[in-house]
C-alpha cells in the first residue's frame, strides 16, 4: 500500500512540475486567442487517425497472437486495444497493458501470461519503429537532435532489435531438449509458466510474421505523426510543421511516457511537446495550445471509446481492477 501511495505521489508531483514548466511562459490572452482562432475542422482528420491507429494496433496484435490464438478477430483485438489505452488513461501505474492481457486471456481462451508476453513484444516493436522513424526524421530535418541523442537512439534501437532476435529463438530453448527445458525440469510449474511466456513471442520464429509486425509498427507510428501535422494546421502554424518535424514531435511525445505523471501523461505531454515546438519558432503560448489540442483529441477519443467498449462487456474500471487482482 505504501509503495502504491508513493507512486501516486511521485506521479502527481511529476505532473505538477511539468505543468509549471509548460505554463510559466504562457500568456493566457495569447493562449485563449490561439484556441479561439483554431481551425477546428482539422479535428476531423485528427480523429480519423486516432481511430485508424486502433485498427492498426488490432491488426498487428492479431499477427503476434497467431501462434497462441490463430484466427483471432481484428475487431475483437481492436476493442481490447482501445480498452487497454483507456485504462492507462484513467488509472495510475499504466495498468492498461495488464488489463488488456487479462481480458485477452479470458475472451480468447489463451493463457494470460502468453497474452502479456505478446504485449511486451508489441512494446519492443513500438520502441524499434519509433526510434527508426526518429532517426530518419532527424536526417531529413537536421539540427533538432544532437549527435549524442541520435547515438543514444541508435543504441536503444540496436538493443530493442537484439531483444527481439533473442525472443525469436527462445522457443527452441524451452522446447524438449533445450537448455532452459533441461534446467527447469525439476520445477514443472515454472517450466509451464516460462513456456507460456515464450508462446507470446513464438510468432517471431517466422521471418514473414516478424516482418509483417515490423511493417505494421512502422505504418502505425508514421500515420500517428499525422495527428501532430494536422494539429499544427488547426492552431495556425502549419508552415512551420513539416511531416519530418511532426515525426520529431511524436518522438518527443513518446519519450514523455517514461516520465512520472498522472494517468494519460497529463502535464508531461504538454511540457515535452511544447519544448520541441518552441524550437521550431512557435511561441510558448501557441505551442501549449497545440500540445493541448493534440493531447485532448487523442485522450478523449480513446478514453471515451475504450470505456464505452468496456461497459459493453459488462465491466467497470473498478471491476476490471478486481479481475486483475485475481
Amino acid at each position: 500500500m505504501k509503495r502504491r501511495v508513493l507512486s501516486v505521489v511521485v506521479a502527481v508531483a511529476g505532473t505538477g512540475f511539468c505543468l509549471w514548466l509548460a505554463l510559466r511562459k504562457v500568456e493566457l490572452a495569447r493562449l485563449a486567442a490561439a484556441l479561439g482562432g483554431a481551425h477546428w475542422l482539422w479535428l476531423i482528420p485528427m480523429a480519423a487517425i486516432v481511430v485508424l491507429d486502433l485498427f492498426v494496433r488490432g491488426a498487428r496484435w492479431r499477427v503476434l497472437l497467431s501462434r497462441a490464438r490463430p484466427g483471432a478477430a481484428v475487431a475483437e483485438l481492436t476493442r481490447l486495444e482501445a480498452i487497454g489505452i483507456a485504462v492507462n488513461n484513467v488509472l495510475f501505474a499504466r495498468l492498461g497493458e495488464f488489463a488488456r492481457a487479462v481480458l485477452a486471456g479470458r475472451r480468447l481462451s489463451i493463457p494470460t501470461v502468453a497474452a502479456l508476453a505478446s504485449v511486451a513484444v508489441e512494446r519492443a516493436f513500438d520502441v524499434a519503429a519509433l526510434l527508426t522513424i526518429f532517426l530518419i526524421a532527424t536526417t531529413v530535418a537536421p539540427g533538432f537532435a544532437r549527435d549524442d541523442v541520435r547515438l543514444a537512439a541508435a543504441a536503444v534501437l540496436t538493443a530493442a532489435v537484439g531483444a527481439l532476435i533473442v525472443l525469436s529463438i527462445a522457443e527452441t530453448w524451452v522446447a524438449e531438449g533445450g537448455w532452459i527445458e533441461r534446467l527447469l525440469r525439476p520445477w514443472p510449474k515454472l517450466h509451464a509458466l516460462v513456456s507460456q511466456l515464450v508462446l507470446g513471442a513464438a510468432v517471431l520464429r517466422s521471418p514473414a510474421a516478424a516482418a509483417e509486425v515490423a511493417a505494421w509498427s512502422l505504418f502505425l507510428w508514421t500515420v500517428d505523426a499525422g495527428v501532430y501535422w494536422a494539429g499544427a494546421r488547426a492552431i495556425g502554424f502549419g508552415e512551420q510543421m513539416s511531416y519530418a518535424r511532426a515525426v520529431l514531435t511524436l518522438s518527443w511525445a513518446g519519450a514523455s511516457s517514461a516520465l512520472p505523471a498522472a494517468p494519460g501523461a497529463i502535464g508531461t505531454f504538454e511540457a515535452v511537446v511544447q519544448n520541441i515546438v518552441v524550437r521550431f519558432g512557435v511561441g510558448a503560448s501557441e505551442a501549449f495550445a497545440y500540445a493541448l489540442v493534440c493531447h485532448m483529441t487523442m485522450f478523449l477519443i480513446v478514453t471515451i471509446l475504450g470505456l464505452g467498449l468496456l461497459s459493453r462487456l459488462g465491466l467497470s474500471v473498478a471491476e476490471l481492477r478486481g479481475e486483475m487482482g485475481k
